[in-house]
């Protein structure tokens, strides 16, 4: 008896995690999503302050960009740069594991074009002309924000 009711107690235990993932899970995507908008729009306000919220300090993709090297070129985009525009298309979110400490690691696909005016000139500063640059980028939830830590693109 006292073993069929151990199993019983693990299999409820089981389906509350699994109702309670389940749950959570949607809320954490609207999340992503919400602060990869706010990263886009803090980008094209050129407001440097809420930029840093959203990308993390060990940030290092696989091309060997680090994080001072990412924030210089965001820097120089907003010093030579004006009416910095973003385009996203085919934002994939997915919410990819949990660790012990509760940080969220989630990643999203998508395409992307940067255009900018230099001197009175539209200019394409990423992406494909035809079509937007396919990029994978990496997030971590810290507080309240998801970070971006690495990319693909």
């Amino acid at each position: 008896m006292n073993k069929t009711m151990h199993i019983i107690l693990l299999a409820l235990t089981s389906l509350i995690i699994i109702f309670i993932v389940i749950k959570l899970l949607p809320d954490e995507k609207k999340r992503l999503i919400r602060d990869i908008n706010n990263l886009r729009q803090s980008v094209e306000k050129e407001h440097k302050a809420m930029i840093l919220n959203y990308i993390d300090k060990n940030y290092k993709d696989i091309n060997g960009l680090d994080y001072e090297n990412l924030i210089s070129i965001i820097d120089e985009l907003i010093a030579t740069g004006d009416s910095i525009s973003i385009m996203m298309s085919g934002l994939k979110v997915k919410i990819d594991s949990v660790d012990a400490n509760k940080i969220f690691y989630a990643s999203c696909s998508l395409g992307l074009r940067i255009i900018a005016k230099y001197e009175n000139e539209k200019v394409l500063v990423y992406g494909g002309v035809i079509q937007p640059a396919s990029v994978r980028a990496y997030f971590k939830r810290q507080k309240d924000f998801y970070q971006v830590y690495s990319a693909r693109y």
